[in-house]
């Protein structure tokens, strides 16, 4: 969608309870340790299941955006449903890894349903629909564009060797968590990272 000069940038996203980021955080702080450089590594603090990132937006659209996501629009009137943190991984590969990231598990089948509705409902505002499968991930790092082809290769190995250790704590009971509602967020990109503002939120339940 074409954005006049007063735009924000905005994505919709459930967001994570302190546990889980903390274990993120564990976990990155773990990585980190072994790989000390070629990786920008994400604050967990701001880290959200993204559902659908709508980009660069007139601030006018702000207000019918939060109205569709309510429950009498169609979109989030399921009942909750429950997620947890499960495994790790690269995107695309080991051998050329470009982005870390942590898996979530639990009712999958809700998830999608309910990103499916989101696409839907901001269609109907302009919004294109997704065509790339929805696959739910949290980003951990990224690996630097400067990073030299040896490198990036060190540095998947090194993940691989590490993720098989640091999986089965992810995967913890602790690490579930109800998802109730959905927010409407904003990122404003900042020389010291990005800084997200929920704008609004709509209840699941």
């Amino acid at each position: 969608m074409t954005a006049g000069r007063d735009a924000v940038r905005l994505f919709i996203a459930l967001d994570l309870p302190p546990a889980a980021k903390g274990s993120l955080s564990a976990t990155a702080a773990q990585l980190k340790a072994v790989i000390p450089s070629g990786v920008r590594w994400v604050d967990p603090a701001g880290i959200h299941l993204a559902l659908k990132f709508l980009g660069d937006t007139d601030t006018g659209l702000v207000e019918p955006i939060l109205a569709a996501m309510q429950p009498g629009a169609g979109v989030s009137g399921a009942a909750a449903f429950p997620l947890q943190l499960s495994g790790l991984g690269v995107l695309p590969n080991y051998r050329k890894p470009r982005s870390l990231w942590a898996g979530v598990g639990g009712d999958l089948d809700a998830l999608g349903r309910l990103q499916r509705r989101v696409d839907q409902a901001l269609a109907r505002l302009g919004f294109p629909p997704e065509r790339r499968p929805f696959r739910p991930h949290l980003t951990l790092g990224r690996v630097q564009g400067s990073v030299a082809t040896a490198t990036r290769r060190e540095i998947g190995e090194t993940l691989a060797t590490q993720f098989a250790i640091l999986e089965p704590k992810l995967r913890e009971p602790e690490h579930a968590w109800q998802a109730t509602e959905m927010h409407l967020i904003q990122s404003r990109l900042t020389p010291q990272g990005a800084i997200y503002t929920s704008l609004g939120t709509a209840p699941l339940a």
